[in-house]
């Protein structure tokens, strides 16, 4: 497979750049176009205060995360309305939401299917499982084709040149204007081309090198949306038979409950997730966590049980966004849904136990923003490239060691990692210069601006990760 920079688009180069000729020179031997010019006052610039104030939003953003820092943002509102008065957004939420149930099942195609009987009324399908579904998948979907689109304009050009002329040539790309097409394929195209040299890994992705391979990926993942709506309808039925509230949800909880329950479900979730995962990467004849508490011969079946379920999805050694759910149905169900929805169910039960439903137990407006926040992480921690707001080199360091005496990273809140001495570091050190290196590339461009002097391609780089090997599929996982 050819290197991935022969697929990358090169730099836009500099006429002036060229400029830096003896020709050029003043009398003193120094040319007007001396790049050290600009590195001399880059160093100054990232000395002044205004320059550091500057950065601390990104900063405050890649150290939280773009999750979380929303998370806290509706806290916040949360706060306020029950401090200060209701927004309104909640209940006009439900009241819009009942609307269009209401107009759905008047047509005639809620009819025939039978959507439209009062009994479903009594389970609130509606609420516990149409609005989950098609708000978590219309998450997923955005986020990844956001991600994804770098990934095609800037490493497979052709491919979405491809996709641009099928879309123009559909039928509901006929009824579109040609230019909303061409603007909506291109619209990164102009400030994005750096984000190519963001990239973690320097592997081809196998997806976005063979376009039936992305089709592959893009069924997969529609197969397990539809798995995880299934799922949905399983852990809201079993709401319904606790003393959870599906019918009178317009008051919201109080300040201090939702972000109690979301650490609680992170951690419940981080325990049900690090262990099958970390029996899953165990290769196949060392004694793991599980054969110390399992029967020797249970131990191997579980191993090779998990192992198998967990290998699609380790098939690429890079990431990518759309491929977050690139997965089994056992290991989309047991290590993506199981542990995300368990924490709600148990809040719940819990509640009803300690005669507290009325203040701890699970609310709806919080199971919702849990489960979006869920599918937002999982997403994200798969776009295989830093940004000023994302990092998700974590996850990606998982993917690059992920079997063998370096594998790293098997939980999500990383409680376990840390416990067990199974937290990476190199994605730690690579964050910290792929920051370095881009506080000096703003500078420069500051000092270019100030000076008049173009930058040079060394100067517009930012450092990459070595290529270790250009094969996309891990092929430790195909026995």
């Amino acid at each position: 497979m050819a290197s991935t920079t022969r697929n990358r688009k090169p730099l836009v180069s500099n006429a002036s750049g060229t400029h830096s000729s003896g020709s050029d020179s003043d009398a003193g031997g120094v040319s007007q176009f001396d790049p050290q010019v600009n590195e001399q006052l880059a160093t100054e610039i990232q000395r002044e205060r205004w320059f550091r104030v500057r950065k601390i939003p990104s900063k405050i953003t890649r150290s939280i995360g773009p999750v979380a820092l929303c998370l806290l943002c509706l806290w916040s509102v949360l706060i306020y309305t029950n401090h200060y008065g209701p927004l309104g957004y909640w209940a006009a939420f439900i009241s819009r939401s009942t609307d269009y149930r209401k107009r759905f099942t008047e047509t005639g195609f809620a009819h025939k299917l039978r959507l439209d009987s009062p009994a479903l009324n009594r389970y609130s399908l509606w609420r516990g499982v149409v609005v989950i579904s098609v708000s978590t998948s219309f998450t997923y979907i955005s986020i990844a084709l956001l991600a994804l689109r770098h990934e095609l304009f800037h490493w497979k050009p052709e491919m979405l040149e491809k996709y641009l002329r099928d879309a123009k040539a559909s039928f509901l790309g006929r009824l579109v204007p040609e230019s909303w097409l061409n603007y909506l394929f291109n619209i990164y195209e102009s400030g994005h081309a750096k984000r190519t040299r963001d990239r973690i890994q320097g592997r081809d992705h196998r997806a976005t090198d063979d376009h039936h391979e992305l089709a592959q990926v893009v069924r997969c993942v529609l197969r397990n949306l539809l798995v995880s709506t299934l799922v949905v309808f399983v852990m809201w039925m079993a709401l319904l038979q606790t003393g959870f509230e599906s019918h009178d949800i317009v008051n919201v909880p109080r300040s201090f409950v939702p972000p109690v329950q979301i650490l609680s479900w992170h951690l419940i979730g981080d325990t049900f997730y690090f262990f099958p995962h970390y029996v899953a990467h165990t290769p196949r004849g060392s004694q793991g966590i599980h054969h110390k508490v399992l029967p020797s011969f249970v131990a191997d079946r579980l191993g090779s049980f998990l192992r198998n379920a967990h290998k699609t999805h380790h098939r690429s050694k890079a990431n990518l966004a759309i491929a977050a759910w690139y997965c089994s149905v056992t290991e989309q169900v047991l290590f993506n849904l199981f542990p995300t929805m368990l924490g709600p169910v148990l809040t719940q039960l819990i509640a009803d136990k300690t005669d507290h439903t009325k203040t701890w137990g699970t609310h709806l407006i919080t199971l919702y923003v849990w489960l979006l926040a869920g599918t937002a992480t999982s997403v994200l921690a798969h776009t295989g490239f830093r940004t000023s707001w994302n990092d998700p080199g974590k996850h990606d360091e998982h993917h690059e060691y992920a079997f063998g005496t370096h594998a790293v990273n098997f939980g999500t809140a990383g409680f376990w990692d840390t416990v067990l001495g199974t937290k990476g570091v190199k994605s730690v050190e690579g964050a910290k210069k792929w920051q370095q290196q881009r506080q000096r590339q703003a500078a420069l461009h500051i000092a270019s601006q100030r000076t008049g002097i173009p930058l040079t391609r060394e100067q517009e780089l930012v450092v990459e990760q070595p290529m270790v090997d250009y094969e996309w599929v891990d092929k430790r996982v195909e026995e």
